[in-house]
């Protein structure tokens, strides 16, 4: 009878050697490595920050307005000046009244070159705090944009662990794939020579032939797995080129102690987005209030004028003659202006405004609600995923002993090869439950990770 207990050996030494080996020859991609090269290319984070510099450029933009408005006017301008009596609207809010002033006045076939210039500043000293009011609300939404930034980061970092625990996930599978073969080949060959010594039936051998079959399409299934894990990273980090490696020590069969967290802080980006939102919508509330207010301006023009009409009513039609007869005018004042109508509308629009402010408070408290169970329920999940995983572990130990001691009683013509198969069986699908448990337990300190809002113990761990 032929010994392949050492061959059994050698083969996993050698196999256990050469990850060694294929790790220390190739650098492993770390956690905290695929998140820096994330946020420094990922487009998603490059629109939020562009939402933060026009939140800025508006509230730029309102300060600005507090500045007089000034505006200056030139016009030349060629036609006949015949009057007539009347009044009429020029424009909405504004009429205006001329009329012929009788004698030494041109006709309706005169025409001559006029020319006008003015400067009028408009300075609005006194709205009664809705600028300052609205200067306010723009500064708490470059606040709700910079928090919204820090949420898509946050909500961009859970994805780029999960795609990394995805990699580690199936960088296992594949692992496990390759040992599993490599054991079923083992068994396949020793059902070869003792079939050929006699001591067991051909028929060893084709079932035997048929498991290795088997476990060598898992082994194409996990391989394409792996491979679209490897493509979903680089969608996060173009930037990375060839096949990462990830360190599967740090991801299988280590034992660390999570501390408990049982509410969310109120610095929780999610939370303070939603935060600043209604911090927005009272702010708005009370300009539109104080929209029903008048708005104080001081005014002051000054204006220059020319003509081609002489005093005596005569016409000079040449070009230069649109700047003769000069008069200049000044005018300052106060101004007060006050939309009447907006005492009625505005009710409204408070109330409305009202309903907004609610709306948003509603959102708050729910998403403080959900987060807070979510985090206390996945920090329970946690705890028991922790005993799960020491268990499973225990479980891989012992199978895999018994699993040694009946290829051990196969070799010696002890047990059939269809009872070796059923501990090989139930060694694999332990060893699966292994990965498996490790996934789900990674995937729940990743979910605590981004409703606690701190990745640093994963950082820490996958690296």
């Amino acid at each position: 009878m032929m010994k392949k207990t050492p061959l059994y050996l050698t083969g996993m030494l050698l196999m256990l050697s050469g990850v060694s080996g294929y790790s220390q020859q190739h650098k492993e991609l770390s956690l905290s490595r695929l998140w820096e090269l994330t946020a420094d290319h990922y487009p998603s984070l490059t629109e939020k920050q562009a939402r933060i510099e026009e939140s800025e450029y508006r509230k730029k933009e309102l300060r600005n307005a507090a500045i007089p408005q000034v505006q200056l006017q030139l016009q030349n301008s060629l036609g006949t000046f015949e009057g007539t009596n009347g009044a009429f609207f020029p424009v909405p809010g504004v009429f205006n009244v001329s009329g012929n002033g009788g004698t030494g006045q041109p006709g309706s076939g005169s025409n001559t070159v006029n020319s006008f210039g003015s400067v009028l500043m408009d300075w609005k000293v006194s709205q009664f705090g809705k600028q300052q009011k609205m200067i306010e609300a723009a500064g708490y939404e470059v606040q709700e944009a910079q928090h919204n930034l820090e949420a898509s980061k946050l909500a961009l970092c859970a994805k780029t662990t999960h795609r990394y625990l995805d990699l580690l996930y199936t960088s296992s599978g594949r692992t496990w794939a390759d040992k599993n073969a490599l054991r079923v080949k083992e068994i396949f060959d020793l059902s070869v020579s003792l079939a050929e010594a006699g001591l067991k039936p051909g028929a060893d051998t084709a079932l035997a032939a048929a498991a290795y079959l088997q476990a060598q399409a898992q082994q194409e299934d996990w391989n394409g797995k792996y491979q679209a894990g490897q493509v979903n990273v680089k969608e996060l980090a173009p930037t990375l080129v060839g096949e990462q490696f990830v360190p599967l020590q740090q991801y299988m069969g280590k034992l660390f102690a999570v501390e408990n967290v049982d509410s969310v802080a109120a610095s929780h980006p999610f939370l303070q987005t939603l935060d600043k939102q209604l911090m927005v919508q009272q702010l708005q509330q009370e300009v539109i209030g104080r929209k029903q207010r008048p708005s104080i301006s001081l005014l002051a023009g000054l204006s220059a004028r020319g003509t081609g009409i002489n005093s005596d009513g005569t016409i000079q039609n040449s070009y230069a003659s649109g700047f003769n007869n000069g008069a200049q005018n000044y005018l300052v004042g106060v101004g007060l202006s006050w939309n009447l109508t907006g005492l009625y509308t505005g009710s409204v629009e408070k109330k409305r405004a009202q309903k907004q402010v609610d709306a948003v408070q509603s959102r708050y408290q729910l998403q403080k609600l959900q987060m807070n169970t979510s985090l206390q329920a996945v920090s329970s999940r946690i705890q028991a995923q922790l005993k799960q995983v020491s268990k499973t572990e225990s479980a891989v130990q012992k199978t895999t002993a018994a699993y040694a001691l009946y290829l051990s009683r196969y070799e010696a013509g002890l047990i059939n090869l269809t009872d070796l198969l059923q501990i090989q069986s139930l060694l694999q699908q332990v060893e699966k439950s292994n990965i498996e448990v490790h996934q789900e337990l990674w995937t729940q300190l990743n979910t605590k990770a981004e409703l606690s809002g701190d990745y640093s113990f994963l950082f820490n761990q996958l690296k």
